[in-house]
């Protein structure tokens, strides 16, 4: 359970995102009662687990990335009325949640492309817009991405900060692929 700020600042070329969360993890976040409470109204079995959850924990989080849009217009896309742009990024997360980098990138290929820089996402994962300008006129893409993490702390996989708690082995270097 947390609230983040963030402060975006968009070039039309680059978009520069610095956000900073304060939250809480373990029973003080009420994930158990809200996942009991909604598996009742789908009529599902009650959820397990929730014994090997991470103790209460205040959580301070700051993640910066940089995406860089760039508009590819090879003549025989213009031809058969397409576009592409290829948003490459940087980034990173510091904090007692998440330490790590990261670096990869997003091509799209559609048509009447929106000047943005792509689906928002849930971190960490890869990067989107962290806002949506609405148009008029109707659009569609194709979208594939890549990302990759050097992962110097996951408190969800490490366990708690200060406390004893469960964790598990984590890869210190994951990718992840979008389409």
């Amino acid at each position: 359970l947390h609230a983040a700020v963030g402060l975006v600042t968009d070039t039309r070329r680059s978009l520069d995102v610095v956000e900073f969360s304060v939250g809480v993890v373990g029973p003080a976040a009420m994930g158990e009662e809200l996942q009991s409470w909604f598996h009742g109204v789908i009529d599902s079995p009650d959820p397990k687990g929730w014994h090997n959850q991470l103790q209460n924990e205040l959580t301070l989080q700051l993640f910066v990335e940089r995406k860089w849009r760039t508009v590819w217009e090879p003549g025989w896309l213009e031809a058969i009325g397409l576009q592409a742009d290829v948003t490459p990024h940087v980034g990173g997360a510091l904090g007692n949640v998440f330490i790590h980098g990261a670096a990869g990138g997003t091509l799209r290929l559609g048509s009447d492309l929106p000047a943005d820089y792509g689906t928002p996402r849930i971190r960490p994962s890869l990067p989107g817009s962290e806002f949506f300008v609405p148009r008029r006129s109707f659009a569609g893409y194709f979208v594939a991405g890549v990302e990759g993490r050097a992962i110097l702390r996951n408190m969800f996989l490490d366990g708690n900060t200060f406390k004893e708690s469960h964790s598990v082995e984590k890869f210190p270097f994951v990718g992840d692929f979008q389409g």
